[in-house]
C-alpha cells in the first residue's frame, strides 16, 4: 500500500523545522499570534523524545526517552497553551524517588516534603534538619531566581553577575553555582544514602559527565527541588506531543510528518524557505525556526558560504554529551517487587528508582568510566514501572518496566557501533541481573524484553547524535550564554529570519518547553507579533 503525497502550501508566514516538543510548543505560541505556521517533521511520528512505542509485545507501551515531567497544570507553558483542553492528563505520585538497598530497606522521597524529611531523619537527624532548611532555600531560589532566568534569553556573564549581585538571594545563587555538583552535595549532607538520592536526580538530568566540574552547583538547586514534583503523562509521553499538535491544528496551523528538509533557502542573507528531500519547496514569508540542533541546522541544512569561518568551525566542533542512555524495556506478568518490602509498601509504588547506586562514590566511578569511554562493568540504573501508576500502559493485569544505564556515547573499544553487536545482549543481561538483586520477582515476571541502545536512539530520533538526548554537553563551556554558541545565544542566527528553539538552546534539554517559549518570545518581538503571553524581563522581576 502506498500513501499519497501530502499537499504543502506554497508559502506560509513561518516554518518550524522538527516536530519534537520544543518545535510544537514554539508553533503553539506563534500560531496564536495569528501567524500562519507550518511544522515539518522528518520522521513518521511527531514528538521526538516524547516517544511511546510497543517494542516488546502489542499493548505494552514503553516510553523510549522521556518518561516523566516536572511540570504540571500549574506550569506556565501548560497554562498558556490550555493543554488540558487537548486531552493531556498527568499523575503526580505521592512516592517520587526510592533508593533501595541490596540488604533491604530504602530511602524514600515523597511529593510531601514533611514525609521526605521524616524518611531522611531515620538515616540522619542532622541531614533531615539540613534538608528542610536547604529545600526551603532552594524553593525560594527556583521561584525568585532560576525560573525568571530560564524563561528568558540568557544574559552575558558580566550582566548576569551584576543583576544577581544586587540582592542577597542572587548572591547566594552565584555562591552555590560556583561549586561542582558533587562537592556541593557532599558538603551539605553527611549520609551516603541522602547523597545518593540527590546525585541520582542530578545524573538523570544528563549532568553525570560534569559532576565534579566547578560551575555545575546550580543543578543541585534544581534537582533537589524538582525531585519532589515529578509527574507522569497518562497513556505515555507521546500523548503530550499529540496534545501539542492538536493545539497547533486547533489554531489554524498544520503539522506534517515524513517531511525531511534538505536545504534552508537563503537569499541575500535572509532565510526565505526550505527545500525538502523530495525537491518540494515551501517559502517562509517571515521566519524559519529550527528545533533541530544548531550544529545540524547550520552544519547540514545551510550552505557553508552563509556562515563566517568561526561559526562554521564552532558548528563542526560542537560538544555533544559524553553520556548516553542504554535502555532495557520489559513486558511483565507483574510489577517489580523490591525485596523484603510488603506489596503495599511505598517502596513498590514510586515514580523513579535508583538501583545499584548506594554511595556518592558509585557516581564518581561511572563518571570516570564515561569520561574514559569505558563501558560500565557494574550496573547503576534509573528504573521505573509506569503501570504501577498508570495501568493503562499494559493489558489488564500486566505491567511494564524499564531500566536505563548511563554509558559513554563513544565507547573507547568498538566505538558507537559496539551497540550493534553481541555487547548489547550481554550488557542488557548485566543490567537486568543487577535489577533482580533488588527485585527478585523479575526472574519469573519477565515475558519479553526490548533493548534500546544509543544507536537505536539516534535511529529513532536522528537529531540525538550518538544518543545525546539533551542535544549537547552540560559542561559550563556549553551552558548559559555559551549554549550552543555565543553568536547564537539569543535564539537568532546570523541569517536574518532564521531562529532556533531546540534543546541545544538555553536553558537546555528535558521536557520543559523553555527554549521554545524563549525563542517564540524573541521571534514575536522581532516581527512585531502580538505577544499574548506574559514574558518577564529578569531585570524587572529579579530581587
Amino acid at each position: 500500500m502506498t500513501t499519497s503525497q501530502i499537499p504543502l502550501p506554497e508559502a506560509v508566514d513561518g516554518i518550524i523545522i522538527g516536530g519534537g516538543h520544543n518545535g510544537l510548543i514554539a508553533a503553539n505560541y506563534l500560531v496564536r499570534t495569528g501567524a500562519q505556521v507550518l511544522v515539518l517533521e522528518s520522521q513518521p511520528k511527531i514528538g521526538g523524545g516524547l516517544s511511546t512505542e510497543e517494542i516488546t509485545l502489542p499493548l505494552f507501551k514503553h516510553n523510549l526517552h522521556v518518561f516523566f515531567v516536572r511540570w504540571t497544570p500549574n506550569y506556565r507553558v501548560w497554562d498558556d497553551l490550555q493543554l488540558s483542553r487537548y486531552g493531556i492528563e498527568t499523575v503526580v505520585p505521592e512516592v517520587q524517588n526510592v533508593v533501595p538497598f541490596r540488604n533491604g530497606g530504602a530511602l524514600i522521597n515523597y511529593n510531601s516534603i514533611e514525609r521526605s524529611i521524616a524518611a531522611i531523619r531515620e538515616f540522619s537527624p542532622r541531614d533531615a534538619e539540613t534538608y528542610e532548611r536547604v529545600y526551603n532555600e532552594f524553593a525560594e531560589l527556583v521561584r525568585e531566581i532560576v525560573d525568571p532566568l530560564r524563561f528568558a534569553a540568557p544574559l552575558p556573564p558580566d550582566k548576569l553577575e551584576a543583576l544577581l549581585g544586587r540582592s542577597k538571594l542572587g548572591r547566594r545563587y552565584m555562591e552555590l553555582t560556583r561549586y561542582s555538583a558533587l562537592d556541593l552535595v557532599r558538603e551539605l549532607f553527611e549520609h551516603e544514602a541522602v547523597r545518593t538520592l540527590i546525585l541520582f536526580n542530578v545524573a538523570v538530568r544528563a549532568y553525570l559527565p560534569a559532576l565534579d566540574v566547578p560551575g555545575t552547583g546550580y543543578i543541585v538547586v534544581l534537582a533537589l527541588f524538582g525531585s519532589h514534583h515529578g509527574a507522569m503523562v497518562k497513556g505515555g509521553t507521546n500523548q503530550a506531543a499529540r496534545a501539542l499538535a492538536a493545539g497547533v491544528f486547533d489554531k489554524g496551523g498544520q503539522v506534517v510528518t515524513n517531511a525531511k528538509i534538505e536545504h534552508i533557502l537563503v537569499e541575500q542573507g535572509r532565510a526565505t524557505g526550505v527545500e525538502l528531500s523530495d525537491s518540494r519547496r515551501v517559502m517562509a514569508r517571515q521566519f524559519i525556526c529550527s528545533n533541530v540542533p544548531s550544529a545540524l541546522t547550520l552544519g547540514q541544512m545551510v550552505e557553508p558560504q552563509h556562515l563566517d569561518s568561526d561559526l562554521r568551525q564552532a558548528v563542526q566542533d560542537y560538544r555533544w554529551n559524553e553520556e548516553a542512555l542504554f535502555g532495557v524495556h520489559l513486558a511483565l506478568r507483574e510489577a517489580p517487587r523490591y525485596d523484603k518490602a510488603a506489596p503495599d509498601s511505598p517502596i513498590n509504588h514510586s515514580l523513579n528508582y535508583c538501583v545499584g547506586y548506594e554511595a556518592s562514590d558509585d557516581f564518581v566511578r561511572d563518571m570516570e568510566w564515561i569520561r574514559s569511554g569505558t563501558v560500565p562493568e557494574k550496573a547503576g540504573l534509573h528504573v521505573g514501572s509506569p503501570t504501577v501508576l498508570d495501568p493503562g500502559q499494559a493489558p489488564p493485569g500486566y505491567a511494564t518496566a524499564f531500566a536505563w544505564q548511563f554509558v559513554p556515547s563513544r565507547p573507547a573499544e568498538g566505538g558507537p557501533e559496539l551497540w550493534d553487536g553481541p555487547a548489547t545482549q550481554e550488557f542488557a543481561e548485566l543490567m537486568v541481573s543487577t535489577w533482580r538483586e533488588y527485585a527478585p520477582n523479575l526472574a519469573q515476571a519477565e515475558i519479553a524484553r526490548g533493548i534500546h541502545s544509543p544507536l537505536d536512539t539516534v535511529r529513532h530520533v536522528p537529531s540525538m547524535i550518538l544518543g545525546d538526548r539533551h542535544h549537547g554537553s552540560y559542561h559550563p563551556d556549553n551552558f548559559d550564554f555559551n549554549r550552543p554558541h555565543r553568536s547564537l545565544s539569543h535564539y537568532r542566527t546570523p541569517i536574518k529570519g532564521l531562529y532556533h528553539c531546540g534543546s541545544d538552546s538555553y536553558p537546555g534539554g528535558s521536557f520543559t518547553g523553555q527554549p521554545a517559549y524563549n525563542a517564540a518570545t524573541v521571534i514575536a518581538q522581532d516581527l512585531g507579533y502580538d505577544i499574548w503571553w506574559s514574558p518577564k524581563d529578569p531585570h524587572d522581576v529579579l530581587p
